[in-house]
């Protein structure tokens, strides 16, 4: 009998010591994993303002290429060789900071790129226009320099597809759409314009 009350003194002491260490391991991993998520949040919200501060730089170039290809807002303003040196620009802000969005904006990126211009077309050469210049031409009669038509991939003989039209709308929305995303903001508007793009453009 004494030996049983020496056991049951022996397993109280031992749970009496055992709860404040269980406690305290516990309470030691819960204040590291809620350090680590802190962290991780932090690292989080220092991305995604990156992210928004790119977004603020890339947005009106890439608005401004989908305009003048697609002949809506400020296109008039624009000639051909601003459109490609907003291009060059946009690629040059896009792809220095690439790896801070995803490969979806990645790629749609690449995408709407390659549905407004004609990229490497040749050793020192400027990326073309996926256009035609002869309604651009009419409408800057004094100012058109005969010289921009090289920039452009469509001839006086070529008219422009409604369906090109359509599909560069297409590339942008998705861009946007994938930027925004990555931003974590809500659905952007991204109907700027009709889809009913009415152009009679050669």
């Amino acid at each position: 009998m004494a030996d049983m009350t020496v056991v049951l003194d022996v397993v109280k002491t031992l749970a009496a010591v055992a709860v404040p260490l269980v406690v305290a391991v516990v309470g030691h991993r819960l204040t590291r994993r809620l350090k680590l998520w802190e962290a991780s949040q932090w690292r989080n919200q220092e991305l995604i303002k990156a992210r928004l501060q790119y977004y603020g730089q890339l947005a009106p170039m890439i608005n401004d290429v989908m305009c003048y290809l697609t002949f809506v807002g400020r296109w008039k303003e624009l000639t051909p060789p601003e459109v490609i040196k907003i291009k060059r620009d946009m690629d040059r802000a896009f792809f220095s900071v690439a790896p801070l969005f995803s490969q979806q904006a990645f790629d749609a990126y690449q995408d709407f790129v390659g549905a407004c211009f004609s990229e490497y077309t040749g050793w020192a050469l400027d990326a073309r226009i996926r256009s035609g210049f002869v309604r651009r031409r009419q409408t800057q009669p004094d100012s058109w320099d005969p010289e921009w038509e090289r920039l452009f991939t469509l001839n006086e003989t070529h008219d422009i597809d409604q369906q090109d039209l359509a599909h560069i709308r297409a590339q942008y929305n998705r861009l946007l759409a994938a930027l925004v995303e990555d931003i974590a903001l809500s659905e952007p508007r991204i109907r700027y314009a009709t889809t009913d793009l009415v152009v009679n453009a050669h």
